[in-house]
């Protein structure tokens, strides 16, 4: 792997824990009522969403395919190089495009959506570095 292909990796791991620091102890009501942390946790399950495209299109790029044009489509066409956790990560492209443009009450549900799919993260990330790692 490249520098910048493990700086995704290291940023995707450093973003995850962050995430789960930021929203221990905090529930719906708390998010609606602190703005400080409705941002935090808004932009960290955008960046965790980010970085889940960016590895998507370095796994594309080291099998010398095209980045299709959507965020969803980039990770649906890692499918045959990782297999069906793409198509579990995939749906959360949905949420990152929900959460940028603030849809409050949908945020809260987005970003559950993410803590509950963090193993399925976990797994996508790791099948993406053993697939670089082999190349």
């Amino acid at each position: 792997m490249d520098s910048r292909t493990t700086q995704i990796f290291s940023f995707l791991d450093e973003t995850i824990n962050y995430f789960l620091l930021k929203i221990k102890d905090i529930d719906r009501d708390k998010y609606f009522a602190d703005r400080d942390i409705r941002n935090i946790l808004d932009k960290t399950v955008n960046d965790i969403i980010l970085c889940l495209v960016d590895i998507s299109e370095e796994v594309l790029k080291g099998h010398k395919r095209n980045i299709p044009e959507t965020y969803k489509d980039t990770i649906l066409a890692c499918h045959e190089f990782l297999g069906g956790i793409a198509l579990k990560i995939a749906p959360l492209t949905k949420h990152r495009n929900e959460t940028i443009h603030q849809y409050l009450k949908i945020n809260w549900h987005n970003i559950l959506t993410v803590r509950e799919r963090l193993t399925a993260i976990g797994e996508f990330a790791e099948k993406a570095r053993n697939c670089l790692s082999s190349k």
